[in-house]
Order: C-alpha cells, then sequence, then structure tokens
C-alpha cells in the first residue's frame, strides 16, 4: 500500500475515533472510564468494511452496508440488547452516526437508503486539510469542556511534574 494512503487512511481513523470520543463525552452520560473506549470504537467500527474481501461485492463493500442508517439501527439495537444500558446505547449511536454523517459529506457519499444504493452528496473534501484540523478542534474543544475529566487528569500530576497517587491536592 502506498505511504501515502496509508497515512491518509491513519488520519481518517483518527478523526472518526476522535468526533466519536468527544460526542460520547459531550452528550451523553456515560463515564470518563468507558466513555473514550466507547466513542473511539463506535466511531471507527463503520470503517470494518476494510475487511470485507474484495470478492464478496455489493453490499459488502466499503460504504456499503456499515455506511448506512440501517446499520447504526442495528449496533444502537445491539448495543443495548447487550449492555441493557440506554446511555451505551446512545454513545455508540452518537459515534456511529457521526462516522456516517462525516462520511455522507464527502465525494463518495453513503447509502442513505440502503438497501438501495441511491446516494447524494455536497462534495465536500470533510478528510482534507481544511476539514480534518476544524473536526479536531471542534472535538477537542468539546472533550476540554468537560472539566471534570481534567480534574482527574491533576489529580496524577503534581506541580514539579512527577507522578503521584491519586489524593487530593
Amino acid at each position: 500500500m502506498e505511504l501515502g494512503l496509508v497515512f491518509f487512511l491513519t488520519v481518517a481513523f483518527a478523526t472518526h475515533a476522535l468526533v466519536g470520543v468527544a460526542l460520547v463525552r459531550g452528550f451523553s452520560d456515560v463515564g470518563p472510564r468507558v466513555g473514550p473506549w466507547l466513542g473511539a470504537v463506535f466511531g471507527f467500527v463503520p470503517d470494518a468494511d476494510f475487511l470485507f474481501p474484495a470478492a464478496w461485492g455489493w453490499p459488502f463493500v466499503h460504504r456499503g452496508i456499515t455506511h448506512s442508517p440501517l446499520f447504526v439501527l442495528s449496533v444502537v439495537g445491539g448495543v443495548y440488547a447487550l449492555s441493557r444500558r440506554r446511555s451505551f446505547a446512545l454513545a455508540a449511536g452518537l459515534a456511529t452516526g457521526s462516522h456516517l454523517v462525516i462520511d455522507s459529506l464527502s465525494p463518495m457519499a453513503i447509502p442513505w437508503v440502503f438497501p438501495l444504493r441511491a446516494t447524494w452528496t455536497p462534495g465536500l473534501d470533510v478528510h482534507g486539510v481544511i476539514a480534518t484540523p476544524l473536526l479536531w478542534s471542534v472535538s477537542l474543544g468539546i472533550v476540554a469542556r468537560r472539566t471534570d475529566d481534567l480534574d482527574a487528569v491533576k489529580q496524577w500530576w503534581s506541580r514539579d511534574g512527577s507522578v503521584r497517587g491519586r489524593q487530593s491536592e
């Protein structure tokens, strides 16, 4: 695989994960230990279609079945069935849905009315040099807004930079 493509995919995957983390931390009641994991995993999960063998064809292609609202509903239902927690299902929906929204704005689009292949897109460069830093900045701003996360970090570091226990200051 070409080095440029590897870099592009790495940044795109990281962007989807970070946006998922930000939405879960900013807009759900999932705690700071589990929330980032749920956001990262479910923000990335639609791209599991890269693992499908090419011989399978439609709908098991990139931006096929895993990039559809039907898939998001299945993920949300599956997470709720396994966890019995609405907050986890909401987190999965926010993160997975954000992936679809971002990809639907790109020139390649997504199948919004799956199983039909019909797509529409404004053709924006959502993984380009302008949109990516914008998505990262907004996402990091949402995460930073959660000051309780920052308080937990402060408990681990003393003023001189050495690691310390969880005792309060």
